[in-house]
């Protein structure tokens, strides 16, 4: 098993690695004009200056904030609805054919919404994120509790643990790595909507000055902050993996 891992971190790395090649290749050969694609290399040089800029660090704490904000309440949220659409089938029943299409919904479309409701700011912003990070956590949550085996809810009843306790000491441990999955993919979507509504409104965050770079014509800079950006949710995703493998070997 741990060969096998080690093969295919090798495999991952060696692809990675041969995209860059390639990118860089194609970019120093002039196949694409520089105001539409640079050299991995002038990315990485364009993100190291951009990181030592002192506002560069700070839209990232920002946007950073507005990400873990908005997980938290997803997860709360969805962890809730979970249980809830556990407990009712009917209620579940009838939510199934918007739980199959809420991706596939224009869900950004309520952006202006929110503005008018929460007005400009950080709250449309998050409110957007939470929007669009609560289904992962809920359908997660919800597959999980399918598998719990029945005996355990025998145990809660011989306890006469109310629905509350239930849910809390042994329905969400017994299913703790399937809801952790559930988060994991909602930093993804939370990262999304964050960086998409400070696309639009935003004064500050990353999403921001990714546009302003592009706007300013500063194409280089551009392309080290999204390099930055996808950097950091790697690294994110790779402890929240790991963290969650650890529960899961806990579980075992």
């Amino acid at each position: 098993m741990a060969h096998t891992r080690r093969r295919t971190r090798a495999y991952r790395v060696l692809t990675v690695l041969s995209g860059v090649a390639a990118l860089e290749a194609i970019c120093r050969a002039g196949c694409v004009r520089p105001t539409t694609l640079v050299a991995p290399s002038v990315m990485l040089e364009a993100m190291i200056a951009a990181l030592r800029d002192p506002a560069t660090l700070k839209d990232f704490g920002l946007t950073l904030g507005e990400v873990v904000i908005a997980t938290a309440l997803a997860s709360v949220l969805g962890i809730l609805a979970g249980l809830l659409l556990h407990a009712m089938p009917r209620l579940r029943r009838a939510f199934e054919p918007l739980i199959a299409s809420y991706y596939a919904l224009p869900l950004f479309a309520l952006y202006p919404v929110l503005v008018v409701i929460l007005g400009v700011g950080v709250r449309p912003i998050i409110a957007t994120g939470v929007i669009y990070a609560t289904m992962s956590v809920i359908v997660a949550t919800v597959a999980g509790l399918d598998h719990v085996p029945h005996v355990f809810h025998k145990v809660a009843r011989v306890q006469r643990l109310t629905p509350f306790k239930t849910a809390w000491r042994v329905l969400i441990p017994a299913c703790a790595p399937e809801i952790f999955g559930g988060i994991s993919l909602s930093v993804g979507y939370a990262f999304v909507a964050v960086i998409a509504s400070e696309f639009l409104l935003a004064s500050h965050g990353i999403g921001h000055a990714i546009v302003d770079a592009y706007n300013t014509f500063q194409t280089a800079r551009m392309y080290g902050l999204v390099l930055a950006l996808a950097l950091l949710v790697v690294l994110i995703n790779s402890g929240l993996r790991r963290f969650r493998n650890r529960i899961s070997e806990d579980g075992s």
